[in-house]
């Protein structure tokens, strides 16, 4: 459960294109009370170099049951003509006993994605380096930040470091006619605009493993749905600051 809240939060952090953006999500979970919390920067340096940074934290009952756990992903690169283009992307997952830290690094001349993990539990430190299995363009976080880059008239299936673990596929559906009415009766809203991602993992436990999401017109996410997750009913992820 907290893998997929952990997801959910990492994917309401949409960024506008602001020199200097950030943004504050809480997460609930069907009966529960909020149970996660995203906190994000976005900054883009005079030298045209990027750094997106996201901590996701679980909270109350669901910090205490995975002992602590907080998760942090930090994107950094160069924009080239209004498109970030990752250079470093590092993933950071720890609890009150163990550290895990994993780096890619892109090589974009030879398509290859290097990585080094840093694992550490009580005290002694291991050293892991490879290879990615794939090799993508882009990570998770620039990724979505790109997404603005395309046109909202189709749909999209992208290739990107922290996706599907298989090859990092993730889909995005631009909804249309009924289908729209459905994703705005969902989120309870009307305005802006509502796009469907699909993450294709089985980390999604969800019916049909489909994310709803609502942006402003700053491309920021106002509110996302994961609807009838496991037991308890909908992820439901909105912006609070």
């Amino acid at each position: 459960m907290y893998k997929i809240i952990y997801i959910v939060l990492l994917l309401f952090t949409q960024i506008a294109s602001a020199k200097v953006l950030s943004a504050t999500y809480e997460v609930s979970y069907g009966i529960f009370q909020t149970m996660g919390v995203a906190q994000t920067e976005f900054q883009q340096n005079d030298d045209d170099t990027y750094r997106i940074y996201v901590s996701a934290k679980t909270t109350g009952i669901a910090k205490f049951l995975s002992s602590n756990r907080v998760e942090i992903y930090e994107s950094r690169g160069i924009v080239k003509d209004g498109k970030l283009i990752p250079a470093v992307f590092v993933k950071t997952r720890q609890t009150n006993s163990n550290k895990r830290v994993k780096t890619y690094t892109f090589d974009h001349a030879n398509k290859v994605v290097s990585t080094q993990t840093i694992e550490t539990k009580k005290g002694q430190s291991h050293t892991e380096n490879g290879q990615n299995d794939y090799y993508a363009q882009e990570d998770f976080l620039s990724l979505f930040f790109n997404l603005k880059n395309y046109t909202k008239q189709s749909n999209y299936t992208f290739y990107a470091i922290g996706g599907n673990k298989k090859d990092g596929r993730i889909d995005a559906l631009y909804p249309k006619n009924k289908e729209l009415d459905k994703i705005k009766k969902a989120l309870n809203m009307v305005e802006g605009t509502f796009l469907k991602v699909i993450l294709n993992d089985r980390i999604f436990a969800s019916r049909n493993g489909e994310l709803l999401i609502n942006l402003d017109a700053e491309g920021l996410c106002e509110k996302a749905v994961l609807e009838d997750v496991l037991l308890f009913g909908d992820i439901v992820g909105k912006r609070v600051k």
